[in-house]
């Protein structure tokens, strides 16, 4: 194996750092943009369901285009995208066309996030895929928190469309360097002429794939609810003020930091490769946060908000990139960018639905207790499809 993937990996988590900024960042300055918009609370938290439809879209291509097309290509193009979107976001004048261009940038990520996984597949033996993957996917909650502690400050100080325009120029400056700076490694399994090609059918009737991918759709609902009304619930119930409350979903994403590389060491180290039983855990822990968050209201203890914040982003948020790995495992090297795309699409779904689905809960009943819960027992439906994946039929050769 080559002794640069360290290399690699650190400009791979960069770009996903950067690459995030903006659109996990959002969440913090939906206020702002509520007020200047005047949209309502659904409105105001679906701007990540808006940029998530974008992976719905492009992850399984992207996968396969990764497979077929190359990783270097496949992510500079993705970069482009998220620039693009960003930068006209920050120029909107109405909710409508903010939500196409998010969709733009989130078009972006969807090319991005599978490729940008395959090169870590690439680049590592499988001993090392999930806590080298889990560092890599770090690179979003690092972002989100990032943009959670730095773009409200911006915001109040410039203005929200200030804030995101200056999120997308750091993505056009790793766009360059992913150009300069990216090589794929000497042994990564390529395509011959008159040598089959990987096969999205092979990936498509995979039960196991199926199955993985669709418990972690609630996962990934369950992950952007928390992440897109956080601030809002605590605006709105506990009556924190704006910059106050944005500091909890920095809190909750600086911990999804630590989760995804915890994970990824818990998988590859403590429990011998195996990555099923890691999502059992995140999926047990995230619903029992969100069950606890019923209970929260006004005058509830800064220590106990930290506290809440930081546990979900452990479980919440630390669960991806061992999800990553399982996908690659079970398709195997050479299909392991359409099997990772077929899981971004399927979880992006949830991304999609989750927030808006609550927000009209949260708007019909009129408060969000019930709205809390019925998100806690969403992840019984996860953690039983989880049950029925064959973990042993992994593939590490391709």
């Amino acid at each position: 194996m080559n002794t640069g993937r360290w290399g690699i990996l650190v400009l791979l988590l960069t770009v996903q750092t950067f690459a995030n900024v903006g659109p996990m960042g959002l969440p913090a300055i939906a206020p702002l943009i509520r007020q200047d918009l005047g949209l309502s609370l659904t409105q105001a938290g679906s701007f990540l369901s808006a940029y998530y439809v974008g992976p719905i879209l492009m992850s399984l291509p992207a996968g396969w285009l990764a497979d077929r097309w190359g990783i270097l290509r496949t992510m500079v193009v993705g970069e482009t995208l998220i620039a693009l979107g960003l930068a006209a976001a920050g120029g909107a004048g109405s909710f409508s066309v903010l939500i196409v261009l998010m969709i733009l940038a989130g078009t972006g990520y969807g090319l991005l996030n599978p490729t940008s996984t395959k090169a870590v597949i690439a680049w590592f033996p499988p001993a090392q895929r999930a806590t080298a993957v889990g560092l890599k996917q770090t690179g979003l909650p690092f972002g989100g928190a990032v943009g959670a502690a730095v773009l409200p400050l911006i915001a109040l100080l410039a203005g929200w469309r200030s804030a995101v325009i200056l999120s997308a120029g750091g993505v056009v400056v790793l766009g360059v360097a992913t150009l300069f700076l990216y090589r794929d490694p000497a042994d990564l399994p390529r395509a011959t002429p008159g040598s089959p090609a990987p096969s999205m059918w092979s990936v498509l009737r995979s039960r196991d794939l199926w199955m993985v991918a669709s418990a972690t759709l609630i996962f990934a609902a369950m992950q952007t609810v928390w992440m897109s009304f956080l601030v809002l619930y605590l605006q709105d119930v506990v009556r924190l003020p704006v910059v106050t409350a944005a500091r909890y979903l920095a809190q909750a994403q600086a911990m999804g930091v630590v989760g995804r590389v915890a994970f990824g060491l818990l998988s590859d180290r403590t429990f011998g490769g195996r990555r099923r039983i890691v999502l059992f855990l995140a999926g047990i822990g995230s619903g029992l946060c969100s069950l606890v968050m019923a209970g929260i209201g006004p005058g509830s203890s800064p220590w106990l908000l930290s506290a809440l914040a930081l546990a979900f982003g452990f479980v919440g948020i630390g669960w991806n990139g061992v999800q990553h790995t399982l996908m690659a495992e079970l398709a195997g090297a050479r299909a392991a960018g359409t099997a990772v795309g077929l899981g971004l699409a399927v979880s992006s779904l949830g991304v999609t639905l989750g927030p808006p689905a609550f927000g009209w809960l949260v708007e019909r009943i009129g408060g969000y207790r019930v709205p809390w819960i019925a998100l806690a027992a969403s992840m019984v439906v996860a953690l039983a499809l989880l049950g029925f994946v064959r973990e042993g039929r992994r593939r590490y050769d391709g």
